[in-house]
């Protein structure tokens, strides 16, 4: 099998065709995850980003910082997941569902690091994207809303967690369980 170019093969520079450039990057690593070849997707997902970058396609540049800063997250790497999920967000995302994405990702890399005071703050964030878009719970996608219903109750412990930090508990002495929930490639998922 060929290895994907880094540059597009038209010549010269084609918006549309570097879109579907990108777009056809995001499926083969949509196809490398679901095959759990995730070095293959995170090759795919890293030159769609780049030309995402390159050609300043605000939007796909989002939705690829949280799938790739999703990937990084379920396998533990976390300063990676960061940088990609700020990254995300600081384009602006004006969907919704994409937003709320990026906040909750946000929320996993702060409850991996123990970072319990931040994990809060993004998920207060999370939790007001989704009420903002959403005000009728009804018109919300399915899936958002059991993500909205996890992140609301995860909220509660944070609140509880953050009060115990703030009455002086050593934070050694806490023993907090934190499970990522499985991702669409696992089996369990």
């Amino acid at each position: 099998m060929r290895s994907p170019q880094v540059r597009p093969p038209h010549e010269p520079t084609d918006p549309d065709a570097d879109r579907d450039q990108v777009l056809a990057w995001i499926h083969q690593g949509h196809q490398a995850c679901s095959h759990r070849h995730f070095i293959k997707a995170i090759r795919y997902y890293q030159l769609a980003l780049d030309l995402a970058r390159d050609r300043q396609f605000r939007d796909l540049q989002g939705r690829l910082c949280r799938d790739l800063g999703y990937l990084y997250l379920h396998h533990h790497n976390t300063d990676k997941a960061r940088d990609l999920l700020q990254e995300g967000l600081r384009t602006g995302p004006e969907d919704p569902v994409l937003h709320f994405g990026l906040l909750a990702n946000l929320v996993s890399v702060s409850m991996l690091e123990n970072d319990y005071r931040q994990g809060l703050q993004r998920s207060e964030e999370a939790l007001a994207v989704f009420e903002k878009a959403y005000p009728k719970m009804t018109k919300a996608p399915f899936d958002l809303v059991a993500s909205y219903a996890a992140l609301y109750r995860l909220r509660r412990s944070l609140r509880r967690i953050v009060a115990l930090l703030d009455a002086g508990v050593n934070p050694e002495r806490l023993r907090v369980i934190y499970r990522l929930a499985p991702p669409p490639w696992d089996p369990k998922g």
